[in-house]
């Protein structure tokens, strides 16, 4: 049984959303081992290259177009250390932070919409909050998450992602603006960013991206 669930796995596009019912992509594989037509509840399952390599997509799948036919010039990855894609963000009401008294560990919800993103984004703070700037790091999880314990922050901006870059068209440059595809993105949509920082990490590059839009 363990064997066919690992199997079921590597043909889901792991991105944890939530949206079939099951908090991972782990557990609705584990109960499609058994149940097989609940498999049809992955609203991602066609479109999405299969995660067959982890959390990294294979090179030759990848089409470098999102689903409006856009092309980019790399996929971002979270951290595979993170729960899910790391983000910086400023809730546009100043006073949220220390109203809440938002702490590390915190289970947060609210939507990017200075960005133009229509989808609420669920997320566990994973550092103390920046107060001298307002900001908060989280990581984005499945809304099941805020279910129990989700408290709302509202209307957010978008400061950085950070994250890793294993597939790109072009040399990455500090201070270039690029086109890319956030791995684990609900709407398969590009995004555009100006990259502030670079490091090796491995056989990856860690980036730092600023001035996020979807475009």
């Amino acid at each position: 049984m363990e064997s066919e669930a690992h199997k079921i796995l590597e043909s889901l596009p792991g991105k944890n959303c939530g949206q079939c019912g099951f908090q991972t992509c782990a557990e609705l594989a584990a109960f499609a081992a058994a149940q097989p037509d609940v498999l049809k509840r992955c609203i991602y399952r066609e479109k999405s290259p299969p995660a067959t390599t982890g959390l990294w997509p294979v090179a030759e799948k990848i089409t470098w177009a999102d689903a409006l036919g856009r092309e980019y010039e790399f996929i971002l990855e979270q951290f595979p250390e993170d729960p899910g894609p790391r983000e910086t963000i400023v809730p546009l009401n100043s006073a949220t932070i220390g109203k809440l008294a938002i702490k590390k560990g915190d289970i947060l919800y609210g939507r990017p919409a200075l960005v133009g993103c229509p989808v609420t984004h669920v997320g566990v703070v994973v550092e103390e909050p920046d107060y001298l700037n307002g900001a908060i790091t989280w990581c984005i999880v499945g809304p099941l998450a805020a279910r129990d314990q989700g408290r709302e922050i509202g209307y957010y901006q978008i400061v950085a992602y950070d994250g890793l870059v294993r597939h790109s068209r072009e040399e990455l440059q500090i201070g270039r603006r690029y086109y890319f595809l956030p791995r684990t993105c609900v709407l398969l949509s590009r995004h555009s960013g100006l990259i502030s920082a670079l490091a090796k990490r491995g056989d990856a590059t860690r980036v730092r991206l600023e001035g996020i839009w979807i475009s």
